[in-house]
């Protein structure tokens, strides 16, 4: 195979990032071949592709994890690329906010050098200290110091912790959590191009729209990857889709891209068969006067045109879920579930006191709220499957319950084929049924007959929700049923409950998907629930009206006058308004000082003890009466700066 050389373009033309002929192998799998994609600088990229076509794959090509095996991957000089992984965490002792602030060591040794000077400083006004520290914090501040640590916990507070646990030790966090950690120290760090493979994982939704907000904004080039289409819609400005081992750019958003691709699909079909059938006349051309000698010029010359021709390629078609009619659950009563004073705590932490819920039949209903605020312990409690302290819970007539969460997910026999676990809990459908039941989720062929301990996470997750939904109880409870989803499997199970006929409670951070099935929004906050009627579009724009009218309300007083919010001091501004005090402290301090040394010395001229010394008293003598007419002068005016030196000093808390 030829190996392309490595080259680079002019300085000014340069790109982030550009992918020249790249070809990559696994074994005997071609990942990609001659791929080629160009990335503008600030530029938000789109990579999509179904799954196992090559994303990772990418990705780890771009950050030199591995190697291509011909064409090359030329990257801005001097650019800086930044990506999400997991970390090993040197110190798990280390506080949170002082994890994502490791990554600045040369901000970290100013700023003790500056805490250090201040302590000195303190009893020392030496002009070449003061010089020093005005360096230091000149640079300091020119590198963003005073910033770093302001935008530090406003990233830490976007992705969903709290002010109380910027100081908390990080192995005190789920791996979740320390994903978040990640995120925030790899943002923080703004690097020219940012690689976010599925940033969306880990984070609720209150956190979802942070980042899209904070990427919109975001300065530099950015390559991501996600299964969440309404994240990828407001993100992505161009896509790159990785299609039959190409590289295949669309300009525009997700939607843009989706009618290009159909439309470019249709093309390349059309071409497809107007080359076919050009090939059939030639071979046919060729079979008709392979043996006549008058003819065989002309064959060959077909042959060799054959032989070189570029042939159109048209992509495989993506697997498509099968259509499959649900078994409906039995009827329920029209009080499926309710909830009355229900106490819940965990150990001394109460999360629900005297809590009221109630689900009507046939209800699907979408739980919303920040992590932490008893989003899944409701779920639980709902489900059964958690006891309450205190309280009433009750079902009501005919009605079954069945709970879906991502520990289920470990619950399947890695033994059993995929259609050995269906068939254990759908004995009422015939063999063909439970192969469409399969269909429906993207099980296919040879595919059935693969044993569950070789799936990925999410051919896992669609084996257990086939499982769930081949026989429903009328009462579904289920905790981010999309994660590991990918696009169709999310279509599948979107389109099973729409037509679900029972009664659905779930949780998802999914917003698409939340719009496609929810009836009602209950907002988890404080273990308080507040209700929504509509879905997410309406709970969104609710939310807005809300706001506006408290926001109203906070800007005027009782008569109708502004009313300001104080505002809470930053770091920022403590560090930056402690450093002007000490240099105007210095300045106040300097002459005062040096006049009242010079007093104190003339003082000292008409000190009696001066005045008996006999040696000292005759050289003394004519000083003394040189400032003998002055001494009051003087002595009132050093009174005074003693006066104004100690209230200096006072000020500043000495």
């Amino acid at each position: 195979m030829r190996r392309d050389v490595v080259f680079c373009l002019p300085a000014a033309y340069i790109a982030p990032a550009k992918i020249h002929k790249h070809t990559r192998a696994r074994g005997p799998q071609v990942v990609f071949a001659d791929a080629s994609a160009h990335i503008p600088p600030h530029t938000r990229v789109g990579l999509v592709g179904p799954n196992g076509s090559g994303k990772t794959t990418l990705f780890r090509l771009l950050i030199g994890e591995e190697q291509p095996d011909a064409g090359s991957i030329v990257l801005a000089k001097g650019a800086r690329l930044g990506h999400l992984k997991q970390e090993v965490w040197d110190n798990p002792e280390r506080s949170i906010l002082a994890e994502v602030l490791a990554g600045f060591p040369e901000l970290q040794a100013l700023e003790q050098n500056l805490i250090e000077l201040e302590a000195a400083l303190a009893s020392n006004h030496e002009p070449g200290l003061i010089a020093r520290y005005g360096e230091l914090r000149q640079r300091f501040e020119a590198l963003g110091g005073y910033d770093r640590e302001h935008e530090a916990k406003k990233i830490l507070s976007g992705i969903g912790f709290s002010p109380a646990q910027f100081s908390q030790p990080l192995h005190t966090f789920s791996g979740g959590w320390m994903m978040r950690v990640a995120l925030a120290k790899l943002l923080l760090s703004k690097p020219e191009v940012l690689l976010l493979d599925e940033p969306t994982n880990h984070l609720d939704l209150e956190a979802i729209v942070w980042l899209e907000d904070f990427l919109l904004d975001y300065p530099g080039t950015i390559v991501l990857t996600t299964h969440d289409q309404v994240f990828m819609q407001r993100i992505a400005a161009r896509i790159i889709e990785i299609s039959s081992r190409q590289l295949v750019t669309y300009l525009g958003d997700f939607e843009s891209y989706a009618e290009q691709k159909a439309a470019r699909r249709e093309q390349l079909e059309a071409q497809f068969k107007n080359q076919q059938k050009k090939i059939e006349q030639t071979e046919r051309f060729i079979e008709r006067f392979r043996y006549k000698a008058t003819k065989a010029r002309q064959v060959q010359s077909r042959i060799k045109m054959l032989e070189k021709l570029e042939r159109v390629q048209v992509e495989t078609e993506a697997p498509r879920a099968m259509k499959f009619r649900l078994p409906q659950p039995e009827r329920s009563g029209v009080d499926v579930i309710t909830l009355r004073g229900v106490l819940k705590r965990y150990g001394e932490k109460v999360v629900y006191r005297k809590l009221d819920f109630h689900l009507a039949r046939g209800e699907k209903v979408a739980l919303l709220g920040p992590n932490g605020a008893g989003k899944s312990t409701l779920l639980k409690i709902v489900a059964g499957v958690l006891p309450i302290e205190d309280g009433e819970r009750s079902y009501g007539h005919n009605v079954t319950v069945e709970y879906y969460a991502q520990h289920q997910l470990e619950s399947l026999n890695p033994a059993a084929t995929v259609y050995e676990e269906i068939a254990g809990v759908t004995g009422h459908l015939l063999p063909e049924q439970r192969r469409t039941l399969l269909g429906a989720f993207l099980f296919s062929g040879d595919d059935v007959f693969k044993a569950v301990a070789v799936l990925s996470g999410g051919e896992k997750a669609r084996v257990a929700l086939a499982k769930m939904l081949g026989q429903p109880a009328n009462l579904l409870v289920m905790d981010e049923p999309t994660n590991h989803l990918d696009i169709l499997s999310r279509q599948v199970l979107e389109d099973a409950l729409a037509d679900y006929e029972g009664t659905l409670l779930f949780i998802s951070h999914d917003r698409a998907f939340i719009n496609a099935i929810a009836t009602k929004v209950v907002e988890v906050i404080n273990g308080e629930l507040n209700l929504y009627p509509g879905t997410y579009d309406d709970f969104v724009w609710r939310k807005q009206q809300l706001a506006e009218t408290a926001s109203l309300a906070a800007a005027s007083g009782e008569n109708g006058q502004p009313r300001l919010a104080a505002a809470n001091q930053t770091k920022k501004d403590e560090r930056r308004a402690r450093a002007e005090r000490i240099q105007q402290k210095s300045r106040e301090l300097r002459p005062l000082k040096q006049r009242l040394a010079a007093l104190e010395l003339l003082q000292a001229v008409c000190d009696p003890a001066i005045i008996a010394n006999r040696e000292i008293y005759p050289q003394k003598l004519r000083r003394q009466r040189e400032v003998d007419s002055q001494l009051e002068a003087f002595m009132e005016e050093w009174a005074a700066l003693s006066t104004q030196v100690e209230q200096v000093e006072a000020e500043y808390g000495e």
